[in-house]
């Protein structure tokens, strides 16, 4: 069979095009990009394969202990054994695999309708949380599992009820409160919740600590953002510089690798980006759709930042230095209400509810079923001729016993579609397909559809190539 054209989908690793994140049906990009995706490009370098899968943990629902939503995660466990999170009423202690439930825990925390973050800090825990009315922090004594809901109120002043984002570096904490920051120097012993003021109308929206600075992230409303340095003795009311953002709102900012990253809205532009804070300049870097991330939704998985989008949890980075930087809608986060996301045990947790009385607290385990990926649609035009696809050649690891991918295409802009076969041959690395029942076509993209796949054996693909020739209309 004659061939005029052959098109070569590699770089699978690349994850989404460009433009994806406001055309699912994009042409633009490299040959091994997605159009649309949900799977995970990360874990083998080179392949893409299924999303992670989920497993809630021991009393991690309803039916255990978790009865409303989990709201942050804290990053850093205590010790290789103890972690904790806090939901809208209760603080958490979990283990690797299992939410506590003992004497102590879950712990209720009187008046707490949100929780926002927790701050380890010299055997303390500083809960930080909003009420009906005001905001407050509860501290527990981890040595005799002692708790103060209110030692925020009743050390200072009532909280503003806004997010609370919060860092700590040595004996000092500072954290969000509406338009102030606020802080408590434990050498000091002092609690100021507004510390720093930015004024009417601000939000504190993150905040980290990096190179003996503080950076903090205010949002003056949903179209204007700035990025600001305070000194790390926090003992100044003078800030040090400051980035403007323009007319955006951020969300979240993560410390990576001695680099500032960013996640904000672009509101002239219809989506989010993440890019990286260079002196005054704020870079971006990639794009995605879905919403804006907070400081309770990011988190390390495997050298990238994984944060939280619509009901997703996405990737962003690249997982070993000589890789270029991607983004990828890595895997489902669970229920269609999404609340934090940390690793705290190596392990991605991730917390959901369906606002019907269903909860997860659930990790990554094995592979998801609910998994597909689409290349960019390909022009297959030449002059007055149209393209005849006859032969679809599909490279693998070997597959194990039970793997499996369905292998499906699209023509004109999805106008035409068929189904080609199965992807399942064990030990196989070569899937060739010569029944393609679809017409010549303008454009054409690949699918990859997990959904019949396997959730203890995957399918990576390492690259996808199309044969064809040209017809006349």
């Amino acid at each position: 069979m004659d061939i005029e054209f052959r098109i070569e989908l590699t770089d699978l690793h690349k994850g989404l095009a460009p433009l994806s994140h406001i055309d699912s049906d994009t042409f633009i990009g490299a040959g091994g990009q997605a159009s649309d995706m949900k799977a995970d490009i990360i874990s083998r370098p080179g392949f893409l394969t299924q999303s992670p899968g989920l497993v809630d943990l021991t009393n991690g629902n309803q039916d255990g202990e978790v009865d409303e939503l989990i709201r942050f995660i804290m990053e850093q466990p205590i010790n290789d054994a103890d972690c904790y999170v806090v939901g809208t009423a209760h603080l958490f202690k979990l283990s690797v695999t299992t939410v506590v439930d003992d004497a102590n825990y879950p712990m209720t925390i009187t008046g707490m309708t949100s929780g926002e973050s927790i701050i380890h800090l010299n055997g303390n825990l500083f809960v930080f949380y909003n009420k009906a009315t005001g905001g407050d922090i509860a501290t527990l004594t981890l040595s005799t599992n002692t708790l103060d809901d209110d030692w925020g109120s009743t050390t200072d002043v009532l909280l503003e009820k806004a997010l609370h984002p919060s860092a700590v570096k040595e004996d000092i904490i500072l954290f969000g409160n509406g338009q102030y920051v606020g802080k408590y120097i434990e050498g000091l012993a002092t609690l100021d919740v507004q510390a720093l003021d930015f004024g009417t109308g601000a939000e504190i929206a993150d905040i980290v600590f990096h190179s003996n600075y503080w950076w903090i992230a205010v949002n003056y409303g949903k179209r204007k953002s700035q990025i600001y340095m305070y000194d790390g003795s926090a003992l100044s009311n003078i800030l040090s510089d400051e980035s403007g953002v323009g007319a955006q709102e951020i969300g979240f900012l993560y410390t990576l690798n001695g680099v500032i990253y960013v996640s904000f809205s672009d509101s002239t532009g219809g989506g989010y980006s993440i890019g990286y804070l260079s002196g005054k300049v704020i870079t971006p870097l990639k794009y995605f759709s879905g919403s804006l991330p907070d400081h309770r939704q990011k988190t390390l998985y495997k050298h990238t930042i994984a944060f939280i989008s619509g009901a997703n949890i996405w990737s962003f980075g690249a997982s070993v230095q000589q890789l270029p930087v991607q983004i990828s809608k890595l895997a489902d986060a669970g229920h269609s209400t999404v609340g934090g996301i940390a690793s705290p045990f190596g392990t991605p947790f991730v917390a959901s509810s369906d606002g019907e009385g269903d909860f997860r607290l659930a990790k990554f385990s094995g592979y998801s079923v609910d998994s597909e990926w689409k290349s960019l649609f390909v022009d297959l035009t030449r002059d007055n001729k149209i393209g005849n696809i006859h032969t679809i050649i599909v490279y693998t690891k070997p597959l194990e016993e039970n793997a499996k991918a369905v292998l499906k295409i699209e023509g004109n802009q999805g106008e035409e579609s068929a189904t080609i076969g199965d992807i399942e041959t064990e030990n196989r690395t070569r899937h060739e397909f010569n029944t393609i029942n679809i017409p010549a076509v303008e454009d054409a993209r690949v699918i990859i559809d997990y959904s019949e796949g396997n959730a203890t054996a995957d399918c990576p693909i390492r690259k996808i190539i199309l044969l064809g020739n040209f017809v006349e209309r």
